[in-house]
């Protein structure tokens, strides 16, 4: 018969006959002793790690905006090489305002990291005797597909010639035409839109004004302003006649794709985790003793190993059924690739949490916040924009995978075989130390089992001489 709800608050024993007291009691004097000092040890070990930890992930959003000069951007100036700045006939102007703009925007914050084109460059461009030179156009997407620069500002060798035209002649002038940028949204999501495109139509439309004012000074020097006012707005080149386009070259069009590559990754290592806690505390026990020192290495390593299999294919096919599209990079294999991608990083990340699980016991979760935050931290910014100590990211398996999710869901640049290359060496390593922990503690246990044999065996052998 099971006691009644006033029994329970009431009941001053223990169903075994203990006695049971208030938490002021004289009774519970040194268990209170013992209970207050492990709570204020638990609170002393989590605020410590607390800010140690914590520390990675807010360092690595301290002093970004200065940092954004890391975001390198070429200037290919082909207005000035087309028509140099003097000429009598339309001189540069776009050019270099552009130039000027740059400079004011390198005296601010946050600012890009400008360079200009060198020479030897520019001159691949020009018209040569035997035919057109390099496109710009190629030479630009080239850049930044190989994600050698996150941007470049193409001003049009028709930049200058092309108002003139219409200023004079009355041939039509798309002001848009003037300026291209080109850059890789799906690269970084925030880095791409919160620096990279907005600061550079900040210094592209501030060009294009100060270009404009030059522009109308020129006309209004002329002795037939009206007359080339008149022209010039029928063509469209005096209302605003310096403008811009802007390629983004890799758009982060699937939105679906943000869980994959940002805030999912920390649920892969959460879903990760549930398999040490369960196998380990839930699984392991009931055999594991009956087992042979061979065979239980294997378990531990082939049991984990096929379910981060399992694991990962769902988790990809959840990806799936939102309907990212996996075919950009690899066709029809790309989701396969994919799941390759989810499965070695979900064991890599695995095998360092089933090792550290049986080493830290009862303080495993402290691990589990450092290894969330250790490997999340880079995964969501640009390490670009960090510190140099995050350049460890690099190496990291949630970044690994992040970068391997970018190139299939948006095809950016195809970095498998490093990623993978890293991701499979954290699992071969890791596995092997789980081996090698397996051994040692077994060796220890069956040790300390023989110890306690052997006290047992002296003992009984004491209690029959005493008789």
């Amino acid at each position: 018969m099971s006691p009644s709800l006033r029994e329970v608050f009431k009941s001053k024993q223990t169903p075994d006959g203990k006695s049971r007291v208030g938490f002021f009691s004289k009774d519970l004097k040194d268990g209170k002793k013992e209970w207050a000092k492990l709570t204020f040890m638990t609170f002393g070990l989590i605020t410590i790690f607390m800010f140690l930890f914590l520390s990675i992930y807010f360092g690595s959003y301290y002093l970004q905006t200065s940092r954004s000069t890391h975001f390198s951007i070429e200037v290919v100036d082909l207005d000035s090489i087309a028509s140099p700045y003097g000429s009598v006939a339309h001189p540069a102007i776009l050019g270099p305002a552009i130039k000027t703009a740059i400079q004011d925007n390198l005296s601010t914050e946050p600012h890009l990291g400008w360079y200009e084109s060198d020479q030897s460059t520019l001159q691949q461009f020009r018209l040569t005797s035997t035919g057109q030179g390099i496109d710009p156009y190629t030479y630009a997407e080239e850049r930044v597909l190989n994600q050698d620069v996150w941007g470049v500002l193409i001003v049009n060798s028709n930049a200058t010639s092309g108002v003139w035209r219409g200023l004079t002649e009355g041939v039509m002038w798309e002001p848009t035409g003037a300026m291209t940028f080109l850059y890789e949204e799906a690269r970084n999501f925030y880095a791409g839109n919160q620096y990279v495109a907005r600061i550079a139509s900040m210094v592209m439309t501030t060009g294009g004004n100060g270009a404009a004012t030059e522009l109308a000074s020129q006309i209004l020097a002329l002795g037939n302003a009206s007359a080339v006012l008149t022209t010039g707005a029928q063509a469209g080149a005096v209302v605003s006649p310096f403008s811009y386009n802007l390629h983004n070259l890799r758009p982060f069009d699937q939105l679906a794709g943000i869980a994959s590559t940002t805030v999912g990754t920390v649920y892969l290592i959460i879903f990760t985790f549930l398999i040490s806690v369960t196998w380990n505390n839930q699984g392991l026990p009931l055999i594991q003793d009956s087992l042979i020192m061979s065979s239980e290495v294997l378990v531990k390593l082939l049991v984990p190993f096929i379910a981060y299999l399992w694991l990962s294919l769902h988790y990809s096919l959840v990806s799936l059924a939102f309907l990212i599209d996996f075919s950009r990079k690899f066709g029809k294999g790309g989701f396969v690739v994919y799941w390759m991608a989810d499965w070695i990083t979900m064991s890599a990340l695995g095998f360092v949490m089933e090792t550290m699980f049986l080493w830290l016991g009862p303080f495993f979760p402290f691990f589990l916040i450092f290894w969330v935050i250790f490997n999340v931290t880079v995964a969501f910014l640009d390490v670009a924009d960090m510190a140099t100590f995050y350049r460890y990211g690099y190496f990291t398996p949630v970044w690994n995978l992040v970068d391997m999710a970018k190139c299939v869901i948006f095809g950016t640049k195809n970095h498998y075989a490093q990623n993978f290359a890293v991701n499979l060496g954290w699992l071969v390593v890791w596995m092997a130390l789980l081996a090698i922990t397996v051994v040692y503690q077994r060796r220890n246990k069956e040790r300390e089992n023989m110890r306690k044999k052997w006290e047992e065996m002296k003992k009984v052998d004491e209690k029959e001489i005493a008789r």
